[in-house]
């Protein structure tokens, strides 16, 4: 059986790598819509197929596991809230539901929403802004749109978590804490609801973890650190405790000053041979950067092959999307004047650089973070 899955697993792929036309969705910061765009890896180029209205601007969007629901936050929203969207394909999205978060935090925007890829599915929202340190658990119909919520939960006075990842087992929920500078870890219970297992404070006081994600080999955790500008990496063990590495990478160049920007987001690209993250700057004069790291089979960083300066300062984006197909491709994104890109890591991995753009203004909305739909 475990023959078979693998089998499926890299037809998939190879069927994924082989395919010319890929889709994406994109969220926005303050306009009411969803974005779908087509990128053609063999012409390089990107295209706006559908412009669908939406329930709310959703900041952060992600997919259900099987791509059939889209789950997102709501910038606008007077009550911090969640909505569900189902997907027939990356052009036919479909409203279904919204579900208020927590009322026991005052003065937050929903930020960030992530769907569990193990059974019973469940969905973790996140809180930003006012008093944030709230965290909500939602459960799934079967058809995997937002049910209802099932537990809410608090982390500690001055939190706000802007990033989720689950252990390579799924038995633990880590939790980026910007506003508390700490990694949280929640043991997760077979309904998806958490217990607190452990609060890591990032030895550097205002490192600020804003992201996290989790290499699939189960030894790794890496973070963007927001305020110093930095890419941290932490062991891990079964039991879900976190230890932090000495070795960082830094997301500015010498003679930069990190309080003149603020890291974004760090992600694995599809085979997980390289680890993708980017920088904002805060100025709309400057530019952001974006870089990537050669993982190896364990899940240790082994170098930063290059950091290379992006189009724009990215606004409140430069949020990297690497692609299901190719491990070299990202897509960024940014709202200080609207727009997402591909950018292709060079044949001896010293840089990348711009494929495809694709230009969508409406009125710095867009664009937040893009999905993969295929």
């Amino acid at each position: 059986m475990r023959c078979l899955q693998v089998l499926s697993t890299v037809a998939s792929f190879m069927a994924l790598a082989e395919a010319a036309k890929h889709q994406l969705i994109i969220g926005t910061f303050s306009t009411n819509f969803l974005y779908s765009a087509e990128y053609d890896d063999k012409a390089q180029t990107l295209e706006l197929i559908k412009t669908t209205p939406a329930q709310g601007a959703s900041s952060w969007i992600s997919l259900s596991h099987d791509k059939k629901n889209l789950y997102g936050t709501d910038w606008n929203a007077e009550t911090p809230s969640f909505v569900s969207y189902s997907v027939k394909d990356a052009s036919t999205i479909d409203f279904e539901v919204r579900l208020d978060g927590s009322s026991e935090c005052t003065g937050m925007k929903s930020i960030y929403i992530e769907g569990s890829p193990e059974p019973p599915y469940a969905v973790y929202g996140n809180y930003f802004y006012g008093d944030a340190k709230c965290g909500t658990v939602m459960s799934v119909h079967d058809n995997g749109t937002l049910r209802s919520v099932i537990q809410n939960y608090q982390y500690a006075n001055g939190s706000a978590i802007h990033g989720l990842s689950f252990s390579a087992d799924h038995k633990y929920l880590y939790s980026a804490d910007d506003g508390g500078n700490s990694l949280w870890v929640h043991a997760i219970g077979d309904d998806g609801t958490l217990e607190l297992h452990d609060q890591m404070t990032w030895p550097d006081d205002g490192a600020d973890p804003r992201h996290v994600v989790t290499h699939p080999a189960g030894g790794y955790v890496y973070t963007v650190l927001e305020a110093s500008s930095l890419v941290g990496q932490c062991i891990t063990n079964e039991l879900g405790n976190l230890y932090t590495l000495n070795q960082s990478f830094s997301l500015v160049k010498d003679g930069d000053d990190p309080k003149d920007f603020w890291a974004d987001e760090v992600a694995l690209s599809a085979n997980n041979q390289y680890l993708w993250a980017s920088n904002r700057a805060k100025n709309a004069i400057r530019k952001g950067y974006i870089s990537a790291f050669e993982v190896n089979e364990h899940g240790a960083l082994m170098q930063q092959y290059f950091l290379t300066e992006t189009t724009n300062s990215g606004g409140f984006a430069n949020a990297v999307s690497p692609s299901p197909f190719d491990d070299g491709l990202v897509a960024i994104t940014d709202n200080s004047t609207g727009f997402v890109e591909m950018w292709k890591m060079n044949d001896d991995k010293t840089g990348a650089s711009v494929v495809a753009h694709l230009d969508i203004d409406d009125g710095h909305g867009c664009c937040a973070n893009a999905v993969w739909y295929s």
